[in-house]
């Protein structure tokens, strides 16, 4: 029987504290918490204000989260270990010294900080040493493990489902091919954008970019329909074919420009250094008007997730 993903994730979030000798994480990023804790919470179109949303307490290897029901909470964390939303610091300051380890927690790693919570801390894990741990997650979700991927996959297809409904509308305007696509996309299985979708026609040809998340990770595609873009798509090929471990990413081909980027739960930073196998990338194919966007996997055969098979560089 396979391990399941939360679990998997968390496993090495655990590991990856032993390793930086922290003791409990308060977290609030979207991303780090569905990493940490495989919490899936309602989505909504705006942003929400930090808030210590999930505490994973190294020495019990417990997880504890900011919610008042226990909809998209994993079957393996208790109802118990959940607290529920207040306005009152009172309130929310009892919750957090109830959960065991958290008191007397000698290094504490957050990945965001209001005045307000950095007062609390100093009353809740009094001498804890504060440690920043964005850098520390980023890097430990970097590579994916295998259901990662195939739920990227599954985020890709959505989007390509809205590509194909653009291609289907034209030569609509752009604002409406856009909204046909958010349509297709949502009758194929996701309704929640990465970003605004892209719909541009100039000079004839029509750029789209599009992406969607299926369960918090990131899926999306890029094309240019019209002009001559197949000269485009020869460069892109090649650059997806060069994702390979050891290398660097991409920066340019006779004239055209990369943009190469992590990609997983929602979108990741800028890729610096040398590639790794088992990240996703997405790489953005730019030559005068014309876009290619895919993601891939870095492998020694790099693999496209939208449609699966290995891309071959010219050598």
């Amino acid at each position: 029987m396979s391990t399941p993903l939360h679990v998997e994730r968390r496993d090495r979030v655990l590991s990856t504290m032993a390793g930086a000798e922290l003791d409990v994480l308060v977290l609030g990023e979207q991303a780090n918490v569905i990493y940490s804790s495989g919490h899936q919470r309602l989505w909504t179109a705006g942003t929400r204000p930090h808030a210590p949303t999930c505490i994973v307490v190294r020495r019990t290897g417990a997880t504890h989260l900011l919610s008042t029901w226990d909809e998209g909470v994993p079957d393996d964390v208790p109802f118990e270990h959940l607290f529920g939303i207040t306005w009152s610091p009172e309130v929310m300051g009892a919750a957090l010294t109830a959960i065991p380890g958290l008191s007397d927690a000698r290094r504490l790693g957050v990945d965001g900080m209001t005045a307000g919570f950095l007062r609390a801390v100093e009353r809740l894990a009094p001498g804890a040493e504060l440690v920043v741990v964005d850098e520390l997650l980023a890097d430990a979700r970097r590579t994916k493990f295998a259901a990662e991927v195939d739920l990227m996959q599954a985020a890709c297809r959505v989007a390509a489902a809205g590509l194909d409904a653009v291609e289907a509308a034209l030569p609509a305007t752009d604002d409406t091919a856009a909204a046909v696509a958010v349509d297709a996309m949502a009758r194929a299985g996701s309704s929640k954008p990465v970003d605004e979708p892209l719909v541009r026609t100039t000079d004839g040809s029509t750029v789209i970019d599009l992406g969607v998340l299926v369960e918090g990770y990131e899926g999306g595609i890029g094309r240019t329909l019209g002009g001559d873009p197949e000269g485009t798509a020869d460069v892109h090929r090649r650059a997806l074919a060069a994702c390979r471990p050891g290398t660097v990413a991409p920066g340019s081909d006779n004239g055209a420009t990369f943009e190469v980027r992590g990609a997983g739960l929602g979108a990741e930073r800028p890729v610096v250094g040398t590639l790794e196998a088992g990240m996703v990338l997405s790489v953005t194919t730019t030559a005068g008007s014309h876009r290619w966007r895919d993601l891939v996997l870095v492998a020694d055969e790099p693999r496209p997730l939208l449609g699966g098979a290995a891309v071959a560089g010219d050598g």
